[in-house]
């Protein structure tokens, strides 16, 4: 005499005939319907893709982060169920390594040591020459701020009026 099932081992039953594959030409369904298969998965910021551990469909990588087995939590959890039931030996199960290609970008800082000059006073009226030879040439060149030029005025205006004292 054949035992009814109940409602519950039907279900499983269901799930145990549901989960011994894929089902085949779905990830080519999905892209074909331009389902959410397709759609990219965290940031917009590409890092490459791979394909979904259960259904084949593509995945995007994010540009931080893990980079994802599977296209959704359906797709997840099937696996999930595939994998315990295959450890209480319902079904068997299949292991594919998926390599994976990832891109980065290095920025490499180059740090760089630059002496400033000193500021020196000048000893000899030969040096004082020299020093104020040196600075209009860096003011020819525009090799000073003008905030630094405002800050010297009073000083010129001082040095030329007592050239023209000295000299008229």
């Amino acid at each position: 005499m054949a035992r009814k099932r109940s409602k519950r081992d039907q279900a499983r039953a269901n799930r145990r005939a549901a989960l011994q594959s894929p089902p085949p030409g779905r990830a080519a369904e999905a892209r074909a319907a331009g389902q959410r298969h397709n759609e990219p998965i965290g940031s917009t910021t590409d890092r490459g893709s791979v394909t979904c551990g259960w259904c084949g469909a593509g995945v995007t990588v994010a540009a931080r982060g893990r980079v994802p087995k599977w296209c959704s939590a359906t797709c997840r959890h099937r696996a999930w169920e595939q994998r315990r039931a295959a450890a209480s030996g319902l079904v068997a199960v299949e292991v594919v390594d998926r390599p994976v290609e990832v891109v980065r970008t290095v920025t490499k800082v180059k740090r760089v040591l630059v002496e400033a000059p000193r500021p020196t006073t000048a000893g000899t009226n030969r040096d004082w020459a020299q020093q104020l030879a040196n600075l209009a040439h860096l003011l020819d060149r525009g090799r000073i701020y003008d905030r630094e030029v405002e800050a010297m005025m009073p000083a010129m205006t001082a040095l030329v009026a007592a050239l023209n004292r000295r000299y008229r």
